[in-house]
């Protein structure tokens, strides 16, 4: 397994080992994740999931809330800008702390990397925990979950434009405050 992080997540990591998810050294964040992370606002359930992906694979977190946007130069709401997509106008998981952006899976970038068996194995995880505790907003570049061959019961949003959108990162997200809403 690759032990870098990018550099950012590296200086991160060292700097908030104070905080759950970054007491395990195989979890980096950006300033902004690492922020979060010390303010309480990262939802506990999406901790646990980072929990079980960290137990095997280095992992970076670009943004749980704060930094986040969906158009540049536009601050997060609650409700997704009309503007991206076809998800537009649904809840913000990521304005109420309950989605992670993952960019880096073993030290290498998800962009260019969808069907790197590091970052196949990411998705394997994710999957491999119950439905009530799994993630129901699982997005990644288009090859990575037509190569798991996972669908919406499971939680993987498969819409053309989410997938084109997150091309580059892995967006894992609760979107309720309680619950899931997998079925298998």
């Amino acid at each position: 397994m690759e032990s870098r992080f990018p550099e950012r997540c590296r200086r991160e990591a060292r700097k908030h080992r104070g905080t759950q998810a970054a007491k395990n050294p195989n979890f980096g964040a950006t300033p902004q994740a690492a922020g979060d992370l010390e303010r309480g606002v990262v939802d506990e359930r999406l901790v646990a999931t980072l929990g079980v992906l960290t137990k095997e694979h280095r992992i970076c977190v670009e943004t749980f809330k704060k930094g986040h946007y969906f158009l540049p130069g536009v601050p997060d709401r609650p409700r997704i800008p009309k503007d991206y997509g076809k998800a537009g106008g649904l809840p913000n998981t990521h304005y109420f702390g309950r989605a992670a952006d993952v960019w880096w899976v073993d030290g290498k970038p998800v962009e260019g990397n969808a069907t790197n068996p590091d970052v196949l194995e990411l998705g394997e995880l994710i999957a491999g925990i119950p439905p009530k505790r799994r993630p129901d907003q699982i997005i990644g570049p288009p090859r990575w979950p037509r190569s798991l061959g996972y669908g919406r019961q499971r939680g993987w949003i498969l819409a053309p434009d989410q997938l084109e959108l997150h091309k580059d990162h892995i967006h894992i997200g609760y979107m309720d405050e309680q619950g899931t809403h997998n079925t298998r």
